[in-house]
């Protein structure tokens, strides 16, 4: 009867601790990292889970004096759409050099959206935002 409970009690602990022990990191946009070369962004997926379904919008406002209102007119200047990053991988987006006078790349806005890949699911995420705030090297 002793060694049952003990064997009992040895199997409760190993489910505890293998139950208790996984490590599941939740999806962090922060790990997403924007790098600006000259007119080339770097977009790094240091998240640890793959990307999907995703969608990039690079733009800026054409009218400054109407960046308080959120109909403003934009002009778009690269549109990705249905790519894929998978954990650790680097994807180079090169930006025209014809840009409006006075806009620089850092200037840019951006709009990237997509899915996250965890296990069977897809959970979205967005990110929206000033390129140069963005950025980890302005």
């Amino acid at each position: 009867m002793k060694k049952c409970a003990v064997l009992i009690g040895i199997i409760i602990f190993l489910g505890m601790m293998i139950g208790c022990s996984e490590n599941n990191e939740a999806f962090n946009d922060e790990n997403i990292i924007f790098e600006v070369e000259s007119n080339t962004i770097e977009l790094t997926n240091q998240s640890g889970f793959d990307l999907d379904n995703l969608s990039l919008k690079i733009s800026y406002l054409l009218d400054e004096e109407k960046s308080n209102n959120s109909n403003a007119k934009r002009e778009v200047v690269k549109f990705i759409e249905e790519t894929k990053i998978k954990s650790n991988e680097t994807k180079e987006i090169s930006i025209p050099h014809n840009l409006k006078e006075g806009i620089e790349v850092v200037d840019l806005e951006i709009d990237f959206k997509g899915n996250v890949i965890e296990g069977n699911e897809k959970v979205p995420f967005n990110i929206v935002g000033s390129l140069s705030a963005l950025v980890s090297n302005p």
